[in-house]
């Protein structure tokens, strides 16, 4: 046994209902190590889990979807991994603890001499942004995208890839983040602007090959399939509406059922297609894919290629706080629990 902090979720409710307690933490199991965590990520999905609207989670749970460590104990049957070594993954749960037990066929080597922080605000959003454009969509250099929630962390990083390999980006987001996300090589557009798809379009040159949209609903419908071009795919990866504000709403989730049906014969007709994007469901169904994909972004990071933005850096003990700085966007990039200060 092992002392070890957690944060655990006994009940639904607001972040107050977040409780940090001791445990022992048991010999890894087969096919596992023991990680001690040096940073976790802090994710819309940890709030969805926490007010009941994430498929699949139920309390009593310890949230946290990704974490980058190092393991300190390997079980039975582990190969390829040791104890020393640095790595990353994605668990959907369990991530908000000093020292965790992990499958280890989730694990990625992750690069030393690298800001842990940094390292996992790359790991669930990067993820997500690289196999968002480049097998979930393919657009092509000189092609236009849009990219919802540019100032965020997975918008920050699309628009980022985008650029890395030649692919033009609108980026959306508050009037007060403009300036941010044109720092990152997009076009920047004030998502409340009035004739917003007229925009779109016209910057565009008569619409975006893809658009990547964590809203949902009606949003998807009019301001990311109205702007595709003929030939375009709209992505919908997220349903941040539902938990919004940290508490779950009803009233989202059946905009979200009912604002976005699309007729087969419009979509053939238009050549435009209708995707969504789940990490959890790649990481289970593809892991070798997501392995794979995992460790091409951490090697832009490692070369500075890529540059995660980390908005803030707090205590395991402060997760409620991080959750409500999540909950009323107030900082840009990714919010970071940070173990023991590791990172």
């Amino acid at each position: 046994m092992m002392d070890a902090l957690e944060v655990w979720v006994p009940r639904k409710g607001d972040a107050q209902a977040l409780e940090v307690r001791s445990v022992q933490l048991a010999a890894p199991g087969f096919g596992q190590v023991t990680v001690e965590v040096e940073a976790a990520g802090v994710a819309y999905a940890d709030i969805a889990m926490r007010v009941g609207a994430y498929p699949g989670v139920k309390v009593p749970f310890v949230p946290g979807y990704d974490f980058v460590g190092r393991i300190v104990r390997v079980g039975d049957g582990v190969d390829g991994f040791a104890a020393g070594d640095r790595v990353g993954g994605i668990t959907v749960t369990g991530c908000y603890a000093s020292l965790r037990n992990v499958d280890a066929n989730l694990l990625v080597k992750a690069p030393e001499g690298c800001d842990a922080a940094k390292l996992v605000a790359a790991t669930l959003n990067g993820l997500t942004a690289w196999q968002m454009l480049k097998r979930t969509t393919t657009p092509e250099k000189g092609e236009w995208i849009l990219v919802h929630g540019a100032s965020g962390g997975v918008g920050t990083l699309l628009v980022d890839l985008a650029a890395l390999g030649g692919i033009k980006a609108i980026g959306t987001s508050s009037a007060g983040n403009l300036d941010f996300v044109r720092s990152h090589n997009c076009v920047a557009i004030d998502y409340a602007a009035d004739a917003f798809a007229e925009n779109i379009l016209e910057i565009s040159g008569g619409g975006v090959v893809a658009a990547y949209d964590h809203i949902g609903g009606r949003h998807f419908r009019k301001r990311s399939m109205a702007v595709l071009r003929d030939g375009g795919v709209g992505v919908l990866y997220g349903a941040y509406e539902i938990s919004r504000g940290g508490r779950f709403r009803p009233a989202a989730l059946i905009s979200l059922l009912t604002g976005g049906r699309y007729s087969p014969l419009d979509l053939v007709a238009a050549s435009k297609g209708v995707v969504t994007y789940l990490a959890d469901a790649m990481v289970r169904h593809r892991v070798e894919t997501y392995r794979a994909d995992m460790a091409n972004v951490y090697a832009l990071v490692e070369t500075g290629a890529l540059n995660p933005i980390v908005g803030a850096r707090l205590a395991l003990e402060r997760a409620a706080e991080a959750q409500i700085m999540l909950e009323n966007r107030a900082v840009n990039g990714k919010i970071v629990l940070v173990p023991g200060g590791a990172a």
